[in-house]
């Protein structure tokens, strides 16, 4: 029996807290499991101190919160969670292309609804926009009965954008499709000059059409949310935020949407590596 099964429900949050980025999976299962977990996991992350480098945690706890949340499957969890992605845009950071579609993905068929209402709201961030797209997709791979519904719903999406730079997000989510029928309604995108060619160009749609189903964009977000407490995953973490010392003191800065890629594309970043 886990050491974790015996403690009461807000230790087990401290615990979660203390650890700072060490926090193992067994310990995130079993808050997920807990009826009452929910407020202490809201009051992290509206809580501006948990952010903080320095602060609780140092900084850590909300980035594991986030990745609890889509583990209780609760509507009050999924909208908490979108309403973060809203309000704590630039904390979250390269967190919402990397993270976000595997996490709204998580929350399974009951979704769906929601998704499509958060992805029609123009007033959202582009990139989250784009990670609910990305959701979507995964969604519709893992409940194969709807996916001819939200493919429907993502291909009228791109035909009603005036933004080339979503479209050209939705057009890499059309073409993993592979369906042939929805390759006009690309072509013509890009011959109506309806796509940001700095994000994907008409010489791309071939290539993106025969990569196979594990290298498509989608794909590395069919996984659980639980992989972001695995070894690996925390090793990298530290590896990238504590470059100089195995103890947490100062995290790595975050490269910011509208910095130049490090790639040396000379783009911005939100133009270049962001999305892939």
């Amino acid at each position: 029996m886990s050491k974790y099964n015996d403690m009461k429900t807000e230790p087990l949050i401290n615990e979660m807290v203390s650890l700072c980025l060490e926090v193992p999976p067994g310990l995130a299962q079993e808050i997920a499991s807990r009826d009452d977990a929910f407020p202490h996991l809201k009051n992290i992350l509206e809580n501006d101190k948990y952010w903080n480098h320095g602060g609780p945690g140092d900084g850590w706890a909300p980035y594991h919160v986030i990745h609890i949340l889509p583990l209780l499957k609760t509507k009050e969890a999924l909208d908490l969670l979108l309403d973060i992605m809203r309000d704590k845009t630039d904390l979250l950071g390269e967190w919402i292309t990397e993270s976000t579609p595997t996490l709204l993905a998580a929350f399974g068929e009951f979704a769906i609804e929601r998704l499509k209402e958060c992805v029609l709201d123009e007033t959202l961030d582009l990139y989250i926009r784009g990670s609910i797209a990305t959701s979507l997709n995964v969604i519709s791979r893992q409940y194969p009965d709807r996916t001819e519904e939200i493919k429907f719903f993502l291909s009228k999406l791109f035909d009603d954008t005036n933004d080339p730079t979503f479209a050209a997000f939705l057009s890499d989510e059309l073409l993993s499709y592979k369906d042939p029928n929805l390759l006009p309604l690309v072509r013509k995108a890009f011959e109506d000059g309806r796509i940001d060619t700095d994000v994907i160009d008409r010489h791309t749609v071939d290539w993106v059409l025969n990569l196979p189903e594990e290298e498509q964009s989608y794909f590395k977000f069919m996984k659980s949310p639980l992989e972001h407490f695995s070894r690996e995953r925390i090793s990298y973490l530290r590896r990238i935020s504590y470059p100089e010392s195995k103890t947490p003191e100062k995290k790595m800065k975050k490269i910011g949407r509208n910095d130049p890629c490090p790639c040396g594309s000379g783009k911005k970043y939100k133009k270049c590596c962001m999305k892939k």
